[in-house]
């Protein structure tokens, strides 16, 4: 192995720059951080596809878990036909046929999509909006305190409602650390209605 300091990653072969202060670069680095290992988790071309060719008539009816790589959200990634694509949708079309024309997702019957699902019997080609319908039914889509940017939770929102009469909106605002127009939308059902 090379230096860690001579400024090249230190796995044999690879020429990228070392990360400050790293030995490797940064998708050995990565590797390592996770596996412990620069090489770890290297997967062939072709190895994901194949995989999934082997399993498009799995007739298990629990969640089929992609085992390669995945999206910050949990859903499995490849590349597939050039670009970047979750497996979910290569295993849609894989095991049930191209998508029909239009914006078709592959929607998932189980709640496993976010755990990395490729069942081929819990995957349907569905509309965006039938998918949406399909998240507010099984309670996976985010929305309220489960979304990333929610600054009030459920709680904060009966309290804003149930103090409105007795308070002003900036006060109100001022309480729960959020922009007045924050509490304005909350008041007028702009967000939150469904509560």
């Amino acid at each position: 192995m090379k230096s860690k300091y001579d400024g090249t990653c230190a796995v044999p072969g690879c020429e990228r720059a070392a990360r400050k202060y790293k030995a490797y670069c940064s998708s050995h680095q990565g590797r390592f951080d996770r596996h412990g290992d620069p090489l770890a988790g290297r997967v062939t071309n072709g190895e994901p596809i194949a995989w999934l060719e082997r399993h498009k008539n799995y007739q298990g009816d629990d969640c089929l878990i992609w085992p390669f790589g995945r999206l910050s959200n949990g859903y499995g990634t490849l590349h597939f036909e050039g670009k970047a694509s979750t497996a979910s949708r290569v295993m849609c079309q894989i095991a049930h046929g191209a998508a029909p024309a239009g914006k078709y997702e592959a929607a998932h019957s189980c709640r496993g999509a976010k755990d990395g699902c490729v069942n081929p019997k819990h995957l349907r080609w569905a509309t965006v909006s039938e998918n949406q319908l399909d998240r507010v039914r099984d309670d996976t889509h985010a929305r309220g305190g489960r979304h990333h940017f929610a600054k009030l939770t459920e709680s904060d929102v009966k309290s804003i409602r149930g103090l409105r009469a007795s308070h002003s909106q900036q006060k109100l605002a001022d309480m729960y650390g959020v922009h007045r127009s924050t509490v304005v939308d909350v008041l007028r059902g702009r967000t939150w209605h469904w509560l």
